[in-house]
Order: structure tokens, then C-alpha cells, then sequence
């Protein structure tokens, strides 16, 4: 049975928000009772038609303008379509050319923060900010069979919704609607922008990366010539006590900074989840005896009383013996550092049955109060600035050790009364077999000792820094070895070809195009020569790249001549 049209005049016969009084003013007049009356069944007659039109009685709308009647066709709503659009997620509306909103689902109401009975019969061009109505209309203007953009919908309380648009002209009527449908791009907006920080993030991350290895190079190179020259003034007979010991140090302050750069690196490699390790059959017992004796002139230079108590029984697991020892001596040394002169540092060792072996460090220092225990081990957390600025570093040595034992699935906390009644720190490692074997380049592996004499070898040196490269020189000719130097890449490979040698040792960052990776591959392919780089970068993949270049080894900067010479030796077959 066809449903009857229902006639409307939207510019004479919009609601108003609530009952005009029997006699009220309007333009300057009071209107009557009678006027009064024709007015509200005018209103409660648009409201019949607007709910009519929501529940599906109507086929089609007839509206009176100014322009003359027309007629806007509703046939298809059907109510099966009518459910379908009503669930959908997306927002829908009719509209006519001139923009009056035919109809809408619930969930455009949603959007635009309208109650549904408003938003019929209001325009679409009021909600639709800047040229978005423009586009939409070249359905008709222009013959477009559909049309797709990214706009705003703005609602009344200023609030504008990000949404992309699909309008189409409804086929087959002889009346111009449009049916648009309307998508809330929200979450994919909140997404993008995540994407976009995150892009950013990691773009900072990498440029933060980048200057850090290239601070560390440049800061490493020109210590490796001062630590040599030290180190071999130190060896040098006959020099009074006090010129001694001005050498010894400031070899350790050159030692100290160069430490203070492996813990930003290591808290780079941190923070991007690059803390790789290296497992070996590791003693704890061997383990706290090298890192004790790393701090030996530290604890002789405050006149410390040191007690050591290594009472565990079980004490070899499987973990990274570097990276332990690195995690012992952060301890050791912080217990030194916050210990007044002549105070008292104590080590002890133990078991928790046949589940891990435990390393305390205990001292009588400045302690800290208890609540302020977990802040310790947050990255350059040291108690307050006045203790930065009493004790002076980094405040990276906590942080380090905890991730060092996280890695290794183990524990660490802190312990103290309060202020000036000392601190405990506790390690744990769970203890676990070793099934590989222990490689001869573990830190806690002992070396040649500096008695043995390296035969006669032809050297290659390639270094850029001149400084470098001269102090490299004469350490290595004083050794009895065949020396030619090269600064440049090219150079190198100029001297190789006419040339026969042992070995080389070389600098990676060479001011040629691929530097020393590039060199060190065709000395290996041409001449099977073998290497060890010597840089400022020490970043895991420096380290891979230099062996997957040829090099067997890497020394990052600056380095001791004991461990020069140990390397030259197991290179040359000598070890």
C-alpha cells in the first residue's frame, strides 16, 4: 500500500526549543492566543513529519521554497536497508543539492554531537568545514559519480572530527540527492601520529647513536697517544718517586675517561636493547678477584681498609665474563668512591643452596635513605646534584650493572640505614651450566706476559691521527719489529703491493672512500694479510664489521700496549 507524501515548509515551520507562553512579544507585538495555536500545530505537524521520516512511514517529502514545490523521494528505505544503515559504524546522510540533510543514521548524529531530530532538516554545509560541501556537489555540478576526500566535521561545541567522505547521486530518481557516507578517521589519525612520533623517535635515536659514536671516536683518538706515552714513561728506569707516580696518574685519569665513554656506549646499547652476551664457563671467585684488583690503587689512594670473604661454594656459571666483571667493578669502585678516607670496604660471597652465588659489597660510606633505594639504579641518579657535584661522574655505573644482571636473568639491590651509615649492595646470578667452550679472548683469560719477546715482524701501521701513529711507531719499533707507516688507505695499499708483511695494524675511520673495512678486504683478498683494527668506535657493529672485513681483532681506544702486544703475538702465530 503506498504510503502518502506528507507536505512540509522547512523556512516557516522549524521547532523551536520550547512552548511560547499564551501571550508573548515578538517584533515589537503580542501575539494572540489564536496565532499562538496555529503556531504549535505547525510545529508538532514538522515533528510528525520528522519522526515519520525516521521510522520509514514516509516515501517522499514535498518541501515548498522558494524557488517552488519539490518533491525528494524516500522509496528504498525499506526496512531491511533501514536496519543495515541504522548498525552501521560508518556516519550516512541523504542530501538534497541546496544541502538540507533528507536523512541520517544515528551514528552521524553521533559524530557531529547532535541530537538526531536536530540534525534532519538542518545543512549539511553548517557541519562540513571549508570546501568539503563544494566537493561533495560536484556530483551535480560537474556529473562526478563519486566523490572521496578527508575533511572535518565540526560540531556545535567547536570540536572538529577528522572523517573521510564518500558521496554518490542516488540513481534512477528525478530528484538531485546525494548519499554520503561518512568514516571517523579518529584511531587511524591517532595512529598515524603515533607512527609519526615513533619515526621521529627512532630518527632522533639514530642521529643520538650516530653523534655518540663519533664523540667517543673523537674523544678516544687523542687519548691513545697520551695512554702510551704514559705507559711507556712508566717503564722508563731510573725516574724519582713522585715523577712516577705523577705518570701513574694520569695514566688512571686517561683510564677514567675512557671508562666514562664505554658506560654512555653502554647505556646507548641499553636503552636499543643491544646489551649482547658473550657466555663462557665464568668463576664469580675470579670474576671479583680481577675487578678487585682493577681498583686496587683506588682503594690504596684513599687508605681504605678492604676485607674479602669468599665463602661460596658453588661459584662457576655460564654468563658474559666482561660483562660480569664490568657489573663487580661498578660496585667495588662506587663503594671506594662514596667512602670517605680511610673507611672500610668489605666483600663477601655465598650460596643460596644449589640455586645461585651471591656477591655483596658492603661499605661505611654516606649511605642513603631507604626509600631512596630504587632511584640508585635509574641513569644518572646519584643521590641529588650535591652529590654530583661532591663526587663528580656520570651516575651510569648502577644502571649498567642492573641491566648487566637482568640480562643474565640475575638481581640486584641496595640496601642502607640511612644517611652516613654506609650501603649493601647484593648481586645474584642464577648458576647454570656452561655447554660451549670458553674462547681465548675472555677478558678473565690471562695473557702473555710482558717478559715474552716478539720475533723480528714486518708491520704494516695505518693511522691517520698523526699523534697516534707516532707514539704506535715507536712502541713497535722499540719491540724490534720492521715498521712502515702509512696515513691513508691508498697509501696502505701502495706499500702492500711492493712490499711483504706479517700483519697489519690499522685504524678504521681513514680519510678514504671505505676506509679501513674497504683496505683491510682487498689486504686479504690480494696479500691474505691478517689485522687488528685499532678505533674509536666501539659499538658492537663496529666490532662485527671490522671482523667481517678481515681484521681478527678489535681494539677500541684507547688501549694498553700490554694488550697491543698479547694480540700481536696470537696474530703471528706466536701465542
Amino acid at each position: 500500500m503506498k504510503k502518502r507524501a506528507r507536505r512540509t515548509n522547512p523556512a516557516s515551520e522549524r521547532p523551536v526549543a520550547s512552548p511560547l507562553p499564551s501571550k508573548t512579544e515578538a517584533k515589537g507585538r503580542w501575539i494572540t492566543e489564536e496565532e499562538f495555536s496555529r503556531v504549535n500545530e505547525r510545529l508538532q505537524e514538522a515533528q510528525n513529519t520528522l519522526d515519520a521520516i525516521q521510522s520509514g512511514a514516509v516515501d517522499a517529502v514535498l518541501v515548498n521554497g522558494v524557488s517552488g514545490s519539490q518533491v525528494y523521494s524516500l522509496v528504498g528505505a525499506d526496512q531491511r536497508f533501514r536496519i543495515y544503515v541504522e548498525q552501521m559504524q560508518e556516519g550516512a546522510i541523504t542530501a538534497s543539492q541546496d544541502g538540507l540533510i533528507l536523512y541520517c543514521n544515528r551514528r552521524f548524529a553521533e559524530m557531529v554531537k547532535m541530537p538526531l531530530e536536530r540534525v534532519i532538516g538542518a545543512s549539511i554545509t553548517d557541519r562540513i568545514v571549508g570546501d568539503g560541501w563544494t566537493q561533495i556537489s560536484s556530483v551535480f555540478t560537474e556529473g562526478r559519480e563519486v566523490v572521496k576526500q578527508e575533511t572535518l566535521l565540526e560540531c556545535p561545541d567547536g570540536s572538529r572530527l577528522p572523517v573521510h567522505i564518500t558521496a554518490s547521486r542516488l540513481p534512477a530518481l528525478e530528484q538531485n540527492i546525494v548519499c554520503v557516507v561518512v568514516t571517523d578517521l579518529t584511531e587511524q589519525k591517532n595512529q598515524q601520529e603515533l607512527r609519526l612520533a615513533k619515526d621521529l623517535a627512532d630518527k632522533t635515536n639514530r642521529a643520538k647513536d650516530a653523534f655518540l659514536a663519533t664523540l667517543s671516536h673523537e674523544l678516544r683518538t687523542p687519548l691513545t697517544p697520551v695512554l702510551m706515552a704514559t705507559a711507556a714513561l712508566e717503564q722508563t728506569g731510573g725516574l724519582p718517586d713522585h715523577v712516577r707516580a705523577d705518570l701513574a696518574m694520569i695514566r688512571r685519569n686517561i683510564e677514567l675517561e675512557a671508562r666514562l665513554i664505554d658506560d654512555l656506549l653502554d647505556l646507548t646499547r641499553i636503552a636499543n636493547g643491544k646489551l649482547e652476551l658473550r657466555l663462557a664457563r665464568v668463576d664469580v671467585h675470579t670474576a671479583v678477584t680481577a675487578a678487585l684488583e682493577i681498583c686496587r690503587i683506588e682503594l690504596e689512594g684513599k687508605n681504605h681498609r678492604c676485607t674479602v670473604h669468599l665463602d661460596a661454594q658453588r661459584t662457576v656459571t655460564a654468563a658474559d665474563p666482561m660483562r660480569v666483571q664490568q657489573a663487580l667493578w661498578n660496585l667495588i669502585r662506587n663503594a671506594i668512591k662514596f667512602t670517605p678516607a680511610g673507611g672500610e670496604v668489605t666483600i663477601v660471597t655465598g650460596n643460596h643452596a644449589e640455586e645461585s652465588v651471591w656477591v655483596q659489597v658492603r661499605d661505611t660510606g654516606i649511605g642513603f635513605e631507604p626509600h631512596e633505594s630504587e632511584n640508585l639504579f635509574l641513569p644518572f641518579e646519584q643521590g641529588g646534584r650535591h652529590i654530583t657535584r661532591q663526587f663528580g661522574g656520570l651516575g651510569l655505573g648502577l644502571a649498567i650493572s642492573t641491566s648487566i644482571l637482568h640480562a643474565h636473568s640475575g638481581t640486584i639491590r641496595a640496601e642502607s640505614r640511612g644517611l652516613n651509615l654506609g650501603a649493601t649492595f647484593t648481586i645474584e646470578l642464577p648458576l647454570r651450566p656452561f655447554t660451549g667452550t670458553n674462547g681465548s679472548n675472555s677478558p678473565l683469560t690471562p695473557r702473555a706476559p710482558a717478559n715474552i719477546q716478539l720475533r723480528r715482524l714486518r708491520i704494516l701501521l695505518v693511522e691517520d691521527h698523526k699523534d697516534t701513529r707516532t707514539s704506535l711507531q715507536r712502541y713497535l719499533q722499540a719491540a724490534e719489529n720492521d715498521v712502515t707507516a702509512a696515513a691513508t688507505a691508498h697509501e696502505a695499499l701502495e706499500v702492500a703491493a711492493s712490499g711483504n708483511f706479517d700483519l697489519v695494524i690499522s685504524d678504521l675511520g681513514l680519510p678514504d672512500e671505505g676506509g679501513g673495512l674497504a683496505m683491510m678486504r682487498q689486504l686479504r683478498d690480494r696479500h691474505a694479510l691478517k689485522g687488528i683494527a685499532v678505533s674509536g668506535y666501539g659499538m658492537d657493529e663496529d666490532v662485527e664489521q671490522s671482523r667481517a672485513a678481515g681484521f681478527s681483532h678489535h681494539l677500541t681506544k684507547p688501549f694498553s700496549l700490554q694488550r697491543l702486544k698479547s694480540l700481536i703475538l696470537e696474530v703471528s702465530g706466536q701465542l
